[in-house]
């Protein structure tokens, strides 16, 4: 588990306190040096106290040991292979003002603090204090001339050093050498230096050569001689030290053209540009770098790795490294799991040690300040880094923030300090508005919005751990556009890389996908960033930004109508006039909307502002006092906006409740409609917006408006999740649907009608077909009489709302056909009225009805077929074997346990007299194909469990009218049967699938490998060409029989017609190996 830097780090008790100040910090070598001579205008601070500085204020690098070992090697005199001349070589933050002062408190105060001092340097090789003299020269700021009378005489570096040295004696006694322009030669050396132990220190040499080259041209090459002769005159005595400070050749005046040009100026005596400024710097910077080049011992006192030891040892009293590396290598598990994400850098296990070495602070943060920020030339320094980590620090404990490092995203841009040292120190005034309306800074209170945009994701997108992911992904963007602002993306440290923005932000607990995922919303909503598809960088920039415009865009649409009619418009498309069978009717908020006896199924899509409506009389009132006639064929489709009085649902309250949900999404309907209306707006004319056409061309802006057009249809469709219908009983019920959303409709309904077909209320032109709507039609149609005219069942159909919706008008003539063939009833019309019998019946004996035979004309009616047998209407009384089984299977299926007997009563009552023995046949065959379970009357499976006998065991015996038969699945209720069959019971529709493509091959499959014993096989309801029907029934047919029987099934299946045979099959004991039983189970 990762640390908090909470409980790994403890800070400076006057940084928590709130009393650091960083000002003490400031490292200024003169100030010390005047210190130690006496000056009364010093302030003293940890520099001026060598104990406080060495204890608490230097972290002691190996550089700055190396510079003091060889500075006080050389000035003991016992050694003469320490250097004599050493050029500190620094960048930012590179310690070259600290290693001068740690060497001016040895040089001064010597064997006094070699206690205080122990980290640094061996005490042996110090001096007694009063044994070595100090020279200590600024070049930015030393005199070059002074004025006597109207004449401007030389002030020269050898006379300053003379000075130091000697005072005013010693300055006299060179004489004229001190002014003169032409470096001095031998004598001079001997007798300022000759016996003495002196270290002279050289801080920016490269400024004060360039100085002298611009109060007198050629100025440049006496200070190089000069430095020629010291260095020669060091090397060549022993007591002699000498330091300079000398940037590297690549940073040189990088960053300083403006103080350049101001102290150039003021040593011409007139103005300079910044370029000639520069290119006389560069040109005494070169001669001075020629000679130091061949004599002098480079150092780098601090290097990048010990920066932040150093910013650490001046803010933090203790540091845990145990912690640091548990975190490190928590960072690294997590920049393996998502390296395709970040750069190079985040893979390499030297990483790992950077995160350790500069802990409690992000390698990123380090990076940052001290090598991108420090090319802004007016950001001050290790003073401007002090006070931004000293701020940061403060405020992280300040606020509790649990974080397991300090990334540059914790610099809070709502502290208006540490704002200011950012933004107004690195002269980026005009990025304020950026801070304060898109990433979050002290200002942003004072929008109308209340926050910033980065802030209103993170409050509407809420990270899990509560992070503020998308205000944290944006400062990091924002603060590495202060660099290089002025030149933009010509300049190689604006802006930042989305791997390296992913890289600087993310931390275990608020990972690269999710700051990735941030960033990609970020682009799509904040005014001002930009990303660059050339340069692959996110950038901050205040220019005009098609998120600012859609911004004034959408606040100038607020409360417009045409909000309301992109609604109307968006809802009409949920289900649109097509490819399926209901009328539909958009944007309802009355019952009179909805039309009365069309005789067509009708969806009502209620409109997205309706108040709020009782289903109940939508569907039964078609106005104010006018009940609606067709009530049965009215479906309503009710969005979450819409209150629906007397619906209370499970689990409401005062917070969470029907009202409040439709607020809620009726607030985000209008926001999206009003982003996809400024979006169209804009794209229709972006000149009168200030933007080129061109700007409209960027991905991102395509993108995200197709995605939100498609966003809109899509919550909008979603919203339309509310069905109510007519149920069970004639009761209006909701039931929801879900749909993925999208135009056109054919999903949603295809979901309505999963709903009614999974309620029962639904019959299709497929379903009208079937067995079983015949029998349940059978049952409303004749509940009252046995006889109803088609009429009468077409109006009730529409009218009654315990009756199911018929798709179309197509199923009832499907059902009333179906019905016939079927023998659930027969159809009549009636000629003369004293006519005793009909002028046209069909029914199930008679055949198919003939197409051209029309349902729509006046007259006909169906009967029950008990109902034409009473009447004498029929033919032949004798039903069909196949009939008959289905009767009986759907009675015993009805009532899962009974007696033969009442089978029959049932079966009688709702299909007339059928024989007894017919009844018992089809129960026997039921058995032998597997779909029941049998036992005598005077057993108890309850208590005699082997009481039940299946297909197995039943194969020559005969049910009597008092015997009893159980279900399958009422036999497991009950708990009779526990262990499945092992063997094989196939019948009805999976018979008609699996057994009968098979009959014509059986005796080839037995040829080839069929080895299991038939116990039973029977094939009924085989059609001749005239009408004639007949069965096939086998019973203990051996492999050896089965052989010889494929004349006799090809025979039977080519001369007959299969549609309404039944196939039943029973494998009591299927073999291992057996090609049939491999075919049956495949």
């Amino acid at each position: 588990m990762t640390m908090s830097i909470l409980d790994a780090c403890t800070p400076r008790k006057d940084l928590l306190a709130g009393t650091f100040n960083p000002e003490i910090f400031t490292a200024n070598l003169m100030q010390v040096i005047g210190h130690y001579r006496g000056e009364t205008d010093v302030i003293e601070n940890v520099y001026t106290d060598p104990v406080a500085f060495f204890g608490e204020g230097t972290y002691p690098t190996e550089g700055m040991r190396q510079v003091l070992r060889n500075i006080f090697g050389r000035l003991k005199g016992s050694d003469a292979s320490y250097p004599a001349i050493q050029r500190l070589e620094t960048a930012f933050g590179g310690g070259k003002t600290h290693t001068l002062i740690g060497a001016t408190h040895l040089a001064y105060r010597g064997t006094e603090v070699a206690e205080a001092a122990r980290e640094l340097i061996d005490p042996a090789l110090l001096l007694n204090a009063g044994e070595t003299t100090v020279v200590g020269i600024a070049g930015d700021r030393v005199t070059i001339h002074e004025t006597k009378g109207s004449r401007l005489i030389p002030y020269t570096l050898w006379g300053e050093i003379a000075f130091q040295i000697g005072g005013e004696d010693l300055y006299r006694e060179i004489g004229a050498t001190a002014t003169s322009f032409g470096s001095p030669g031998d004598e001079y050396f001997d007798l300022v230096l000759k016996g003495r132990r002196v270290l002279i220190m050289l801080d920016e040499l490269a400024a004060y050569a360039a100085r002298v080259e611009a109060a007198r041209p050629g100025g440049r090459s006496s200070v190089a001689t000069f430095l020629m002769s010291l260095f020669q005159y060091a090397k060549d005595h022993t007591g002699i030290a000498v330091v300079l400070t000398l940037a590297s050749q690549k940073d040189a005046f990088a960053r300083q053209t403006a103080m350049l040009a101001e102290i150039i100026s003021q040593a011409k005596g007139e103005e300079v540009s910044k370029t000639e400024a520069l290119d006389i710097a560069r040109r005494a910077d070169g001669e001075v770098r020629s000679v130091v080049a061949r004599d002098v011992t480079t150092v780098t006192p601090v290097r990048g790795q010990e920066i932040s030891r150093v910013l650490a040892r001046r803010l933090f009293g203790r540091i845990d490294q145990d912690a640091a590396a548990r975190t490190a290598d928590a960072y690294m598990d997590m920049y393996r799991r998502t390296a395709t994400l970040l750069p190079e850098a985040a893979r390499q296990e030297t990483f790992r040690e950077r995160m350790v070495t500069h802990y409690p602070f992000h390698p990123t943060l380090v990076d940052y300040l001290t090598g991108k920020l420090s090319t802004v030339e007016t950001f001050q320094g290790t003073r401007g880094v002090l006070r931004v980590l000293a701020l940061t620090v403060s405020n992280l404990w300040r606020k509790h923030a649990a974080v397991p490092a300090i990334h540059t995203c914790h610099l809070d841009l709502r502290d208006h300090r540490l704002s200011d040292e950012l933004i107004s120190r690195t002269e980026s005034a005009e990025l304020l508005p950026i801070v304060t309306a898109d990433v979050g800074g002290a200002d942003s209170n004072e929008l109308g919005s209340r926050d910033s945009n980065a802030a209103l994701m993170d409050k509407h997108n809420p990270h899990p751990e509560g992070f503020p992911l998308y205000e944290d992904t944006w400062k990091t963007v924002f603060l590495h556009s202060l660099a290089g602002f002025g030149d933009g993306l010509a300049s190689n440290v604006f802006g930042i890389s989305k791997q390296d923005a992913l890289f600087a932000t993310a931390f275990p607990g608020m990972t690269p996908p999710q700051v990735e995922t941030a960033l990609d919303a970020i682009r799509s909503n904040a005014y001002y960033l930009r990303f660059s598809e050339t340069e692959g960088r996110y950038y901050a920039s205040t220019g005009v930004s098609i998120n600012r415009v859609l911004a004034d865009i959408r606040r100038g649409l607020r409360g417009s109508d045409r909000i309301e009619e992109l609604l109307g418009q968006t809802s009409r498309k949920v289900v649109t006039a097509g490819q399926h069978h209901f009328e539909v009717i958009p944007e309802v908020t009355v019952p009179e909307r909805i039309p009365d006896k069309t005789g067509k199924p009708t969806l009502a899509l209620i409109a997205l502002d309706a108040d709020s409506i009782r289903p109940d009389e939508m569907i039964t009132q078609a106005g104010p006092n006018r009940p609606r006639i067709e009530q049965n064929l009215v479906l309503l489709l009710i969005p979450d906006t819409v209150r629906v009085k007397g619906d209370q649902r499970s689990g409401d309250d005062m917070l969470d409740n029907q009202e409040t949900r439709a607020l809620e999404l009726r607030d985000r309907l209008q926001s999206i409609a009003v982003d996809v209306l400024a979006r169209r707006i804009l794209k229709q004319d972006p000149a009168a917006f200030g933007l080129a056409e061109s700007a409209l061309s960027d991905q991102t802006f395509s993108r995200d408006t197709k995605e939100r057009e498609q966003a809109l249809i899509t919550v909008v469709t979603q919203a339309y999740r509310n069905l109510w219908f007519p149920g069970q009983g004639g009761k209006i019920v909701r039931r929801e649907i879900s749909t993925a959303g999208g135009e056109g409709g054919v999903s949603v309904i295809e979901r309505i009608k999963e709903v009614l077909l999974n309620d029962g209320e639904l019959v299709t032109l497929d379903l009208a077909g079937t067995t079983t709507a015949g029998a349940s039609a059978a049952k409303l149609f004749f509940a009252n009489q046995d006889y109803r005219t088609l009429a009468e069942l077409r109006a009730d159909f529409a009218r009654r709302r315990d009756w199911p919706l018929l798709e179309e008008s197509s199923v009832f003539d499907t059902l009333i056909r179906a019905g016939v063939n079927h023998g659930a009833w027969c159809l009549f019309r009636m000629g003369e009225a004293e006519s005793e019998k009909p002028a046209e019946f069909h029914s199930r004996d008679t055949g198919e009805i003939p197409y051209q035979v029309s349902l729509t004309d006046a007259g006909w009616s169906i009967v029950t077929p008990q109902g034409a047998k009473k009447r004498n209407w029929t033919e032949s009384d004798k039903p069909d074997p196949t009939r008959i089984r289905q009767w009986v299977q759907d009675e015993i299926n009805a009532s899962g346990y009974c007696s033969v007997a009442e089978i029959a009563s049932k079966v009688e009552q709702a299909h007339g007299s059928v024989p007894t023995q017919e009844i018992c046949k089809a129960v026997d065959e039921l058995i032998k194909a597997g779909h029941l379970y049998v036992h005598t009357a005077d057993k108890n499976p309850d208590q005699e469990p082997d009481a039940l006998r299946g297909a197995s065991d039943w194969i020559m015996e005969t049910v009597g009218p008092e015997y009893k038969v159980v279900t399958k699945p009422e036999a497991s209720k009950r708990g009779w049967v526990t262990k499945q069959p092992t063997g094989i019971q196939i019948g009805g529709d999976e018979g008609r699938k699996k057994v009968l493509p098979l009959l014509k091959q059986l005796a080839q499959i037995y040829k080839s490998g069929g080895k299991s014993t038939i116990d039973y096989l029977e094939i009924s309801g085989l059609k001749l060409p005239q009408g004639g029907l007949f069965n096939i029934q086998l019973q203990t047919l051996a492999p050896e029989d089965i052989r010889t029987l494929d004349e006799l099934f090809d025979i039977a299946l080519d001369l007959t017609d299969q549609q309404q045979a039944e196939v039943q099959i029973v494998i009591s004991a299927p073999q291992p190996d057996c090609k049939l039983v491999e075919r049956l189970r495949g």
